[in-house]
């Protein structure tokens, strides 16, 4: 009897090392209801704060109103105006892909060949990616105001040093001329988010397993087959990444072009979420401006949802 109860707490105690050995934590009935509780603050402030304000906008675009005076149902109208309608609207969609192209290429493309540089351990790398990477502590605001003086056409630092250089046929408005201002503004863009880029592609060349690259080395791969036929595919993650990044942030570009142009000259730099505020407040045309909202939001949705299969298909 006493063999049995002695055998019995040795044997209890053995299940329950085995289970915390196996990884099992062992949580109570109450612990279990606390951990279910523990989301609700996040997802009430993230139904609070995104999920309402979308519905208020889907609402409020059936609505023609001017923030002031009696709403007036109007259904669909809005929609149908935008799209069909509204020739301004239509052109910041082209000035959008234009600009979302060429952050496309130079961003994610420096990005990543700066990230590539720095790996090959060149001397001083720690001050060249602190270079490369400070633009992104200072805000899109500061960055457009900065940049707005630069390219000022009568005292701007470009045309200044193209005047002492002997180019000065070459100075010219840059964001007041319809051929340079949308490109002007792209670059802008570049030079601030290039440094983001690459370090997201820095910490994904970190995960390159080096023996790899060692192992195709010894059987003769030159460095940039290497880079094209080994690194380039271990990327591919990052690179999915940084390209759903570039191409969603790109489509609600707003800040730089409304400190910068303000969508002129001429509306050459107009852009959805710009038009969209100025439609709904400068204007007083909040459901029209509303139901640009939406369908901004739909667009981008949609683009992301659609890009996020790609990548896991793949």
């Amino acid at each position: 009897m006493s063999g049995g109860t002695t055998r019995a707490p040795r044997a209890r105690r053995r299940s329950l090392g085995d289970r915390r050995d196996a990884g099992a934590p062992s949580l109570s009935p109450r612990e279990r209801r606390v951990l279910g509780w523990l989301p609700l603050p996040a997802l009430g402030l993230y139904l609070l704060f995104v999920v309402g304000p979308i519905l208020a906008a889907g609402g409020l675009s059936l609505f023609d109103w001017d923030g002031i005076g009696p709403a007036r149902f109007v259904g669909m109208d809005q929609y149908a105006r935008a799209l069909f309608r509204d020739p301004i609207f239509a052109r910041s969609w082209t000035n959008n892909l234009i600009y979302v192209a060429i952050t496309l290429v130079v961003e994610v493309g420096f990005g990543l060949l700066f990230a590539a540089a720095l790996q090959a351990r060149l001397p001083g790398a720690g001050f060249w990616r602190a270079l490369f990477f400070s633009p992104m502590v200072l805000s899109m605001v500061v960055v457009g105001l900065l940049w707005s003086f630069v390219l000022n056409p009568e005292f701007g630092l470009l045309n200044t040093m193209l005047r002492r250089v002997g180019l000065g046929t070459w100075a010219m408005a840059w964001l007041g001329d319809e051929r340079t201002a949308l490109l002007s503004i792209a670059l802008v863009s570049c030079w601030r988010y290039a440094g983001f880029y690459m370090a997201l592609f820095a910490a994904g060349l970190r995960r390159v397993p080096p023996e790899v690259l060692e192992a195709a080395r010894l059987d003769g791969a030159s460095e940039p087959k290497l880079f094209t036929r080994m690194t380039l595919p271990l990327l591919a993650p990052v690179t999915a990444v940084a390209l759903l990044l570039c191409v969603t942030g790109g489509f609600q570009a707003f800040d730089l072009f409304f400190v910068m142009s303000d969508g002129g000259p001429f509306h050459s730099t107009e852009v959805p979420a710009l038009w969209m505020i100025k439609k709904g407040f400068n204007r007083q045309s909040l459901g029209y401006g509303a139901a640009l909202g939406v369908i901004l939001a739909l667009v981008v949705g949609g683009l992301g949802a659609a890009m996020r299969k790609v990548k896991d298909d793949r």
